[in-house]
Protein backbone atom coordinates (compact mmCIF):
# COMPACT_ATOMS: atom_id res chain seq x y z
CA UNK A 1 0.00 0.00 0.00
CA UNK A 2 1.40 3.35 -1.04
CA UNK A 3 1.37 5.69 1.96
CA UNK A 4 0.93 8.64 -0.42
CA UNK A 5 -2.86 8.19 -0.22
CA UNK A 6 -2.53 9.88 3.17
CA UNK A 7 -1.17 13.33 3.87
CA UNK A 8 0.90 13.71 7.03
CA UNK A 9 1.53 17.33 7.98
CA UNK A 10 4.38 18.59 10.15
CA UNK A 11 3.20 21.99 11.40
CA UNK A 12 5.97 22.19 13.99
CA UNK A 13 9.11 20.40 12.75
CA UNK A 14 11.60 19.48 15.47
CA UNK A 15 15.21 18.43 14.93
CA UNK A 16 15.90 15.10 16.64
CA UNK A 17 12.52 14.98 18.42
CA UNK A 18 12.16 13.05 21.65
CA UNK A 19 8.90 11.69 20.29
CA UNK A 20 6.57 12.14 17.32
CA UNK A 21 2.89 12.40 18.24
CA UNK A 22 0.46 11.53 15.46
CA UNK A 23 -3.08 12.92 15.70
CA UNK A 24 -5.88 11.31 13.66
CA UNK A 25 -9.19 13.05 13.06
CA UNK A 26 -12.80 11.85 13.10
CA UNK A 27 -15.09 10.82 10.23
CA UNK A 28 -15.98 13.77 8.04
CA UNK A 29 -13.42 15.93 9.80
CA UNK A 30 -9.92 17.13 9.10
CA UNK A 31 -6.61 17.82 10.78
CA UNK A 32 -7.63 21.40 11.56
CA UNK A 33 -9.45 20.23 14.68
CA UNK A 34 -6.02 19.63 16.26
CA UNK A 35 -4.19 22.82 15.27
CA UNK A 36 -4.86 24.62 18.54
CA UNK A 37 -3.49 21.63 20.48
CA UNK A 38 0.01 21.90 19.07
CA UNK A 39 1.43 24.60 21.42
CA UNK A 40 0.29 22.55 24.43
CA UNK A 41 2.60 19.61 23.73
CA UNK A 42 6.22 19.53 24.97
CA UNK A 43 8.47 21.54 22.63
CA UNK A 44 10.76 18.54 22.14
CA UNK A 45 7.89 16.57 20.59
CA UNK A 46 7.09 16.82 16.90
CA UNK A 47 3.36 16.84 16.20
CA UNK A 48 2.18 15.18 13.01
CA UNK A 49 -1.35 15.59 11.69
CA UNK A 50 -2.76 12.76 9.60
CA UNK A 51 -5.18 13.79 6.85
CA UNK A 52 -7.46 11.02 5.56
CA UNK A 53 -8.08 10.67 1.80
CA UNK A 54 -10.61 12.95 0.14
CA UNK A 55 -9.80 16.27 1.80
CA UNK A 56 -7.08 18.88 2.19
CA UNK A 57 -3.73 17.85 0.77
CA UNK A 58 -5.06 14.29 0.39
CA UNK A 59 -7.94 15.48 -1.84
CA UNK A 60 -6.30 13.95 -4.91
CA UNK A 61 -7.20 10.54 -3.49
CA UNK A 62 -10.93 9.84 -3.17
CA UNK A 63 -12.32 9.10 0.26
CA UNK A 64 -12.26 5.35 0.92
CA UNK A 65 -14.94 3.08 2.35
CA UNK A 66 -12.47 0.46 3.55
CA UNK A 67 -10.57 1.53 6.66
CA UNK A 68 -8.01 -1.22 6.07
CA UNK A 69 -6.66 0.88 3.19
CA UNK A 70 -6.08 3.83 5.53
CA UNK A 71 -4.62 1.59 8.23
CA UNK A 72 -2.22 -0.03 5.78
CA UNK A 73 -1.11 3.31 4.36
CA UNK A 74 -0.44 4.73 7.82
CA UNK A 75 1.38 1.56 8.89
CA UNK A 76 3.62 1.84 5.82
CA UNK A 77 4.36 5.46 6.69
CA UNK A 78 5.25 4.58 10.29
CA UNK A 79 7.35 1.55 9.40
CA UNK A 80 9.40 3.57 6.92
CA UNK A 81 10.17 6.44 9.30
CA UNK A 82 10.38 5.23 12.87
CA UNK A 83 12.95 2.49 13.32
CA UNK A 84 15.00 4.92 15.44
CA UNK A 85 12.46 7.56 16.48
CA UNK A 86 9.84 6.84 19.16
CA UNK A 87 6.27 7.80 18.34
CA UNK A 88 2.74 7.69 19.72
CA UNK A 89 -0.72 7.73 18.17
CA UNK A 90 -3.94 9.44 19.25
CA UNK A 91 -7.15 9.17 17.27
CA UNK A 92 -10.71 10.32 17.82
CA UNK A 93 -13.73 8.26 16.67
CA UNK A 94 -12.77 6.99 13.18
CA UNK A 95 -9.25 8.12 14.01
CA UNK A 96 -9.23 5.82 17.05
CA UNK A 97 -9.86 2.80 14.83
CA UNK A 98 -7.21 3.95 12.34
CA UNK A 99 -4.63 4.46 15.10
CA UNK A 100 -5.36 1.03 16.57
CA UNK A 101 -5.50 -0.71 13.20
CA UNK A 102 -2.25 0.83 11.98
CA UNK A 103 -0.51 -0.02 15.27
CA UNK A 104 -1.60 -3.65 14.92
CA UNK A 105 -0.21 -3.77 11.39
CA UNK A 106 3.13 -2.30 12.45
CA UNK A 107 3.32 -4.78 15.32
CA UNK A 108 2.63 -7.68 12.96
CA UNK A 109 5.27 -6.46 10.51
CA UNK A 110 8.04 -6.53 13.11
CA UNK A 111 8.83 -2.83 12.77
CA UNK A 112 9.04 -0.50 15.74
CA UNK A 113 5.55 -0.18 17.28
CA UNK A 114 4.21 3.00 18.90
CA UNK A 115 5.19 3.72 22.48
CA UNK A 116 1.54 4.42 23.28
CA UNK A 117 -1.86 4.54 21.59
CA UNK A 118 -4.76 6.77 22.66
CA UNK A 119 -8.27 5.90 21.47
CA UNK A 120 -11.00 8.49 21.91
CA UNK A 121 -14.73 8.69 21.28
CA UNK A 122 -15.26 5.10 20.16
CA UNK A 123 -16.85 2.14 21.98
CA UNK A 124 -14.28 -0.41 20.81
CA UNK A 125 -13.05 -2.18 17.68
CA UNK A 126 -15.85 -4.75 17.66
CA UNK A 127 -18.60 -2.24 18.44
CA UNK A 128 -20.50 0.19 16.22
CA UNK A 129 -21.30 3.83 16.85
CA UNK A 130 -24.98 2.93 16.46
CA UNK A 131 -26.57 0.51 18.92
CA UNK A 132 -29.63 -0.28 16.79
CA UNK A 133 -31.26 0.66 13.50
CA UNK A 134 -29.41 1.69 10.36
CA UNK A 135 -25.77 2.63 10.43
CA UNK A 136 -25.01 6.34 10.23
CA UNK A 137 -23.74 6.14 6.67
CA UNK A 138 -27.06 4.56 5.63
CA UNK A 139 -29.23 7.40 6.93
CA UNK A 140 -31.20 9.66 4.62
CA UNK A 141 -29.43 12.98 3.93
CA UNK A 142 -31.51 15.11 6.27
CA UNK A 143 -31.41 12.48 9.02
CA UNK A 144 -27.64 12.22 8.77
CA UNK A 145 -27.28 15.96 8.86
CA UNK A 146 -29.43 16.09 11.99
CA UNK A 147 -27.33 13.46 13.75
CA UNK A 148 -24.12 15.29 12.89
CA UNK A 149 -25.55 18.56 14.16
CA UNK A 150 -26.42 16.92 17.46
CA UNK A 151 -23.00 15.29 17.84
CA UNK A 152 -20.94 18.34 16.90
CA UNK A 153 -17.56 18.11 15.22
CA UNK A 154 -18.63 19.77 11.98
CA UNK A 155 -19.45 23.49 12.13
CA UNK A 156 -23.18 24.19 12.21
CA UNK A 157 -22.84 26.79 9.45
CA UNK A 158 -21.47 24.08 7.14
CA UNK A 159 -24.13 21.51 7.95
CA UNK A 160 -26.93 24.05 7.47
CA UNK A 161 -25.60 25.24 4.12
CA UNK A 162 -27.21 23.06 1.44
CA UNK A 163 -24.58 23.95 -1.17
CA UNK A 164 -21.66 22.95 1.08
CA UNK A 165 -23.43 19.88 2.44
CA UNK A 166 -23.95 18.47 -1.06
CA UNK A 167 -20.22 18.76 -1.67
CA UNK A 168 -19.01 17.15 1.55
CA UNK A 169 -21.72 14.53 2.06
CA UNK A 170 -19.93 11.89 -0.03
CA UNK A 171 -16.75 12.20 2.05
CA UNK A 172 -18.72 12.09 5.31
CA UNK A 173 -20.59 8.95 4.22
CA UNK A 174 -17.43 7.23 2.99
CA UNK A 175 -15.66 7.92 6.29
CA UNK A 176 -18.62 6.69 8.32
CA UNK A 177 -18.92 3.53 6.23
CA UNK A 178 -15.21 2.87 6.66
CA UNK A 179 -15.44 3.33 10.43
CA UNK A 180 -18.70 1.45 10.96
CA UNK A 181 -17.78 -1.51 8.73
CA UNK A 182 -14.23 -2.15 9.89
CA UNK A 183 -13.39 -4.98 12.25
CA UNK A 184 -9.83 -6.07 13.06
CA UNK A 185 -8.55 -9.53 12.44
CA UNK A 186 -8.49 -11.60 15.61
CA UNK A 187 -6.66 -11.78 17.89
CA UNK A 188 -6.55 -7.99 18.03
CA UNK A 189 -4.28 -7.34 20.99
CA UNK A 190 -1.69 -4.59 20.96
CA UNK A 191 1.39 -5.36 23.00
CA UNK A 192 1.80 -1.69 23.90
CA UNK A 193 0.29 0.70 26.48
CA UNK A 194 -3.08 2.11 25.51
CA UNK A 195 -5.53 4.61 27.06
CA UNK A 196 -9.16 5.31 26.20
CA UNK A 197 -10.78 8.76 26.32
CA UNK A 198 -14.42 9.83 26.27
CA UNK A 199 -16.96 12.46 27.19
CA UNK A 200 -19.18 11.72 30.17
CA UNK A 201 -22.29 12.47 28.13
CA UNK A 202 -21.23 10.89 24.84
CA UNK A 203 -24.24 8.91 23.55
CA UNK A 204 -22.09 6.58 21.43
CA UNK A 205 -18.94 6.11 23.54
CA UNK A 206 -19.50 6.57 27.26
CA UNK A 207 -17.15 5.48 30.03
CA UNK A 208 -18.99 2.16 30.22
CA UNK A 209 -18.52 1.68 26.47
CA UNK A 210 -14.86 2.58 26.21
CA UNK A 211 -13.80 -0.11 28.68
CA UNK A 212 -14.38 -2.42 25.69
CA UNK A 213 -10.88 -1.36 24.64
CA UNK A 214 -9.26 -2.92 27.72
CA UNK A 215 -8.87 -6.48 26.33
CA UNK A 216 -7.14 -5.11 23.24
CA UNK A 217 -3.95 -4.03 25.00
CA UNK A 218 -1.57 -5.94 27.24
CA UNK A 219 -1.10 -2.71 29.21
CA UNK A 220 -4.39 -0.81 29.31
CA UNK A 221 -3.85 2.36 31.33
CA UNK A 222 -7.56 3.02 31.84
CA UNK A 223 -10.40 5.19 30.59
CA UNK A 224 -10.05 8.96 30.96
CA UNK A 225 -13.45 10.65 31.19
CA UNK A 226 -14.00 14.37 30.61
CA UNK A 227 -17.10 16.56 30.82
CA UNK A 228 -19.00 16.81 27.55
CA UNK A 229 -20.36 14.78 24.68
CA UNK A 230 -18.81 13.10 21.65
CA UNK A 231 -16.59 16.11 21.00
CA UNK A 232 -15.86 16.68 24.67
CA UNK A 233 -12.67 18.58 23.84
CA UNK A 234 -14.41 21.24 21.74
CA UNK A 235 -13.55 24.63 23.18
CA UNK A 236 -11.37 23.31 26.02
CA UNK A 237 -8.64 20.81 25.35
CA UNK A 238 -5.89 21.86 27.77
CA UNK A 239 -6.69 19.14 30.29
CA UNK A 240 -6.98 16.52 27.58
CA UNK A 241 -3.59 17.32 26.07
CA UNK A 242 -2.06 17.33 29.57
CA UNK A 243 -3.50 13.85 30.10
CA UNK A 244 -2.13 12.64 26.78
CA UNK A 245 1.33 13.85 27.75
CA UNK A 246 1.02 12.22 31.17
CA UNK A 247 -0.02 8.89 29.70
CA UNK A 248 2.84 8.93 27.21
CA UNK A 249 5.27 9.55 30.07
CA UNK A 250 3.73 6.63 31.97
CA UNK A 251 4.09 4.43 28.89
CA UNK A 252 7.73 5.45 28.55
CA UNK A 253 8.37 4.65 32.20
CA UNK A 254 9.20 8.25 33.03
CA UNK A 255 9.14 8.27 36.82
CA UNK A 256 9.03 12.07 36.90
CA UNK A 257 5.67 12.21 35.13
CA UNK A 258 2.84 13.72 37.10
CA UNK A 259 -0.08 11.60 38.22
CA UNK A 260 -2.94 11.39 35.71
CA UNK A 261 -5.39 14.26 35.95
CA UNK A 262 -8.28 13.38 38.28
CA UNK A 263 -11.38 12.30 36.38
CA UNK A 264 -14.61 14.22 36.58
Amino acid sequence: MNDQMLSVLRPRPVDNPQLCMYLLHHAGGSHTIFRSWIPLFPPAWEIRLVVAPGRGKAAAHPAVRDLDLVNAALADHLAARHDDVPYALFGHSMGALAAFGAALRVQESGHRPPEWVGVSGHPGPFHSLTRSGPRLYQLAPDDLRGVLLAMGGLPERILRDDWIWERIQAVVRADLEAAESWRPRTPAVLDRPMSAFCGADDPVASTADTVNWAPHSTNFLGTRTFPGGHFYFAGEHTRLVAQLVTDVHIALGNESAEDPIPQM
